[in-house]
């Protein structure tokens, strides 16, 4: 699964989804309570965004992914002369990890695991140093 939906919507979008019983969830969120000219960001204390999209989703395994990328990068070709487009991924069951990388390879993405939801979420996540950074891996 792979909620799309707009942040302050994904508690209403995932109730009544499950159970989970160790089904993978992609997310590809960002915490923006607002978009457009004046952007806010969601106050999630302690958490990281995915962390509190997990709690939402008991018996999910959780993996971070696509979020650090804009949209006009994703769906075009991530394979370019110059290397493949780099996703990171972060995530606390390595098996889902492993399933979600294998999967976005396929795609042509160069995937990079950066560690659990808790440290690299926050990278990964608004205001992290890889939020909205564009890499390629070199092949």
């Amino acid at each position: 699964m792979l909620p799309a939906v707009p942040w302050p919507e994904i508690p209403d979008a995932v109730r009544g989804l499950g159970p989970f019983d160790g089904r993978i969830v992609m997310d590809a969120t960002n915490q923006f309570e607002a978009t457009g000219p004046k952007p806010r960001i969601a106050d999630l204390g302690d958490l990281t965004g995915s962390e509190y999209v997990a709690s939402l989703l008991p018996g999910a395994r959780v993996v971070k992914v696509f979020n650090t990328v804009y949209g006009r990068y994703i769906e075009a070709d991530p394979r370019h002369d110059a290397g493949r487009q780099v996703l990171f991924l972060a995530g606390d069951d390595a098996d889902a990890v492993e399933a979600v990388r294998a999967l976005v390879e396929q795609f042509g993405f160069a995937a990079v695991p950066i560690g659990d939801l808790r440290n690299g979420g926050r990278l990964m996540q608004l205001g992290g140093p890889l939020s909205a950074l564009h890499l390629l891996k070199q092949d």
